[in-house]
């Protein structure tokens, strides 16, 4: 049956705001020492200390206003939010301040210490061990902290200094690093990444200045100053391509391509706009990769005859921001530069691909620099970067598959893998499988990277020589080619969400695209990967095409909220339009549920693992009755609620046979449930009920019940004291998208929900499309879904 029925977007009741309550407890924790130990640990914990009072009375005058640093290793039973507040009082010299200033690793803080005087104080907390018994039994270990620096092999550097967040303070440190190196006779540029990070460039270095530069107290760490390059092979085709023209009168939406450059061969040329944004002399551009990469977003459905992203048409807008690479290096930083300043230059174009990046591997705690410096830009200049995963040659060596790359660890990013289009003789990877070189997940922190993959082509060995089977594109000088790569299985996403965006006419607004391209992801039919393995090497699969995440068919209703929700505060809503007529002929609700948040997280660099700050919990399920929850009692703030409410998201409602299952055709949808989401502003559950266990059922899903949905946050403690100390209210901007089926076709549930939405007064409306129709450019294509 066609889709031809809108998605709907409504809105959150009144009533269906709550007011988060407290709750604690005053039990002394099980890992707590008890007076012998907490005896031995004080006295481990000052041993630095003697260092620490000699740092201060021999550093130079000149700079005596720097705090120390101290390093503080957090019991692996203590790193809870819960215990964060014992530990900051340890260091605190005052009610009101808060010493602490970043977190390393996984279970390590930075502690500034100001002065000798405040030293001295948190010696004599520690001394009171008793008195700070919680405190002093998380804590490990304490070492006066010493900056990362690299052996020397360059002389262009990276050096970071550590953000104490006090902007004067700041400032100063940064003048007097700057007098510090000119004194050396170095070459120093501040570079702009994020603002929470403090970085320059330094050029001119040797080794004795490496080892200067590494006495400045503020000193975080010293790198080399990544250099990047793009090399790409290409094979010939015999393929040949029909010219795709804009049609006239006729509007079309921009892309930005953040690339090496596009070719204006016949092609290309009448979708490129007029303006573009080159920091480089045409004699220093190779627009191989930026054509190839252009043409796909054009031409990729028809260059592979076959629907993956449904796009009727755009525009390039070509930003180059890479040079030959065989002529002339680019640093990471002006690299970030030039990205910015093009998306800058163009405030009207929010979709935006960037194809380039570093290939080494991202870290498993700590968020990249250029990772964070995108996610900057994404957020200052309110557009989406759709990112590749990364390739890697690990397959070379048979080695596993490398990790997403640096840079492809942006939040805020769409990061993009790669699976194979079909496999030839000596091809590694089968079909619908991810290609031999794409990069895969977890990024830091566990984060799910990528998020969504496309084709991009399969390799293999054959006597010791790695071989290529390539997807379509289009060379600078009009040939077809074969080409493999990351970097072109993300701009058939980006078309996808350009025509998304282009389709829907409401504000943009980031979380809404890419929720929709998440909820619509399915894994790909003959994909016999286990499904505990799905989510790191695939993300969240492969999406539909615009079309099909818009519209909706008479058995299947998709109904999309929009919110804000602001710490201290949670959304409820209660009688949710469940279709009452989903009811099987054992008196239980039946159907598929399928719910996806996103929300554009709270971020703080520094924080290590801890770098996304904010975190969004989504339940949906079903309860008895609303009941009265007396708000004359303590901590009771909101005077009614569900009884016995229960969470069919939840993965222990399911039977374990099908949480393995790879082949029924729902398998495709399945997402597995406790893919450790805390802290991943991307959440994606699909549920069949039917799935649901026996004595689940009869707990969760009987007809008498009734539907809610909740959506509740949380943020990090370094979050809350900072906003605290600032005046912020934290808050964060979310998308639910939620899809109901009727899996045996046989209610009008679309109908069904939209009057009751109607019924229990939610404002709703059919999202809002463009008026315009514009005939598709590759209406010949197979439609055949992967």
């Amino acid at each position: 049956m066609a889709k031809n029925l809108p998605i709907k977007i409504f809105q959150k009741r009144r009533l269906d705001e709550r007011r988060t309550e407290g709750s604690g407890s005053n039990t002394p924790p099980k890992w707590q020492l008890n007076d012998a130990e907490l005896a031995e640990r004080a006295a481990l914990l000052l041993e630095p200390f003697d260092q620490l009072f000699d740092e201060f009375r021999t550093r130079p005058n000149a700079r005596d206003f720097i705090p120390a640093t101290l390093k503080v290793y957090i019991d692996d039973n203590a790193i809870a939010k819960s215990h964060r507040k014992d530990i900051q009082s340890l260091f605190n010299g005052k009610r009101t301040k808060n010493n602490v200033i970043g977190f390393i690793d996984s279970n390590s803080l930075l502690i500034k210490v100001e002065n000798l005087e405040e030293g001295q104080s948190i010696r004599r907390n520690i001394e009171n061990f008793r008195k700070n018994s919680k405190s002093i039994s998380a804590i490990e270990g304490i070492e006066v902290f010493s900056p990362q620096v690299v052996e020397f092999a360059e002389d262009v550097l990276k050096v970071s200094l550590i953000d104490y967040h006090n902007f004067e303070l700041n400032n100063a440190v940064k003048v007097a690093f700057t007098k510090f190196c000119q004194e050396l006779n170095l070459k120093i540029k501040e570079i702009r990444y994020s603002t929470g990070l403090i970085i320059f460039k330094i050029e001119g270095a040797t080794p004795a200045t490496l080892d200067q530069l590494s006495d400045f107290e503020a000193l975080e760490a010293i790198d080399f100053m990544p250099k990047y390059k793009i090399v790409l092979d290409a094979m010939d085709t015999e393929d040949v391509l029909d010219i795709l023209e804009p049609k006239e009168g006729v509007d079309y939406p921009i892309i930005g391509v953040l690339d090496t450059g596009i070719s204006d061969n016949k092609y290309l040329k009448p979708w490129l706009t007029q303006d573009k944004f080159s920091t480089y002399p045409d004699e220093l551009i190779d627009t191989s990769h930026g054509t190839g990469v252009s043409s796909v977003i054009i031409y990729g459905d028809k260059l592979q005859n076959e629907m993956l992203s449904g796009n009727t048409g755009c525009m390039l807008f070509d930003a180059t921001v890479f040079p030959d690479s065989s002529k002339e290096s680019i640093y990471e930083d002006e690299l970030i530069e030039n990205i910015r300043e093009a998306i800058k230059s163009q405030r009207d174009i929010k979709i935006w691909n960037l194809s380039l990046g570093t290939d080494q591997e991202c870290d498993v705690n700590d968020f990249s620099d250029f990772g964070i410096a995108l996610d900057s830009i994404q957020e200052t200049y309110d557009v989406i970067i759709c990112k590749s995963a990364g390739n890697c040659k690990n397959f070379i060596n048979g080695r596993p598959k490398g990790r997403v790359a640096k840079s492809a660890d942006s939040i805020r990013a769409l990061v993009v893998g790669s699976i194979a289009h079909n496999k030839n003789g000596y091809d590694i990877s089968e079909v619908n499988h991810p290609s031999p070189f794409t990069r895969i997940g977890p990024g830091p922190a566990n984060s799910i990277k990528p998020d969504l993959v496309s084709i991009g082509g399969n390799a293999g060995m054959n006597d010791g020589r790695s071989t290529q089977n390539g997807i379509n594109a289009i060379a600078p000088d009009g040939r077809i080619v074969q080409i493999i790569g990351t970097s072109f299985s993300t701009p058939r996403i980006t078309a996808l969400l350009s025509e998304l965006n282009f389709k829907i006419s409401e504000n943009f607004n980031p979380t809404l695209l890419k929720a929709l391209a998440i909820h619509s992801a399915k894994y790909p039919s003959m994909l016999t990967l286990p499904a505990s393995e799905r989510v790191n090497q695939m993300g969240f699969g492969v999406p539909d095409s615009a079309d099909d995440i818009i519209y909706n068919d008479p058995h299947e209703i998709t109904l999309i909220l929009q919110e804000n929700i602001v710490k201290g505060e949670f959304i409820e809503i209660l009688e949710f339009p469940f279709p009452e007529s989903l009811i099987d002929i054992d008196g239980f609700f039946y159907g598929e549920v399928k719910v996806t948040l996103v929300a554009q997280p709270v971020l703080r660099e520094k924080q290590g693992a801890e770098y996304c700050q904010s975190n969004l919990d989504v339940k949906f399920g079903t309860y008895d009755n609303i009941k009265d929850r007396g708000i004359e009692k303590t901590n009771i703030l909101n005077e009614f609620g569900p009884d016995d409410a229960k969470n069919v998201l939840l993965d222990s409602n399911y039977k374990s046979a099908f949480k393995k299952d790879t082949e029924s055709d729902y398998a495709r949808e399945r997402v597995l449930l406790n893919y450790g989401k805390k802290y991943q502003p991307v959440k994606k559950y699909s549920v069949n009920l039917n799935e649901m266990t026996n004595s689940n059922k009869e707990h969760n899903l009987e007809s008498t019940r009734k539907w809610y949905a909740k959506i509740t946050g949380t943020y990090r403690d370094f979050a809350e004291t900072l906003a605290q100390k600032d005046g912020e209210i934290l808050n964060q901007d979310f998308t639910l998208v939620v899809t109901i089926k009727d899996n045996k076709r046989q209610y009008n549930i679309y109908d069904e929900v939209t009057q009751l939405l109607e019924n229990r007064n939610f404002l709703h409306s059919n999202i809002k499309l463009r008026e315009e129709v514009r005939i598709r450019l590759d209406n010949d294509i197979n439609t055949e879904n992967i």
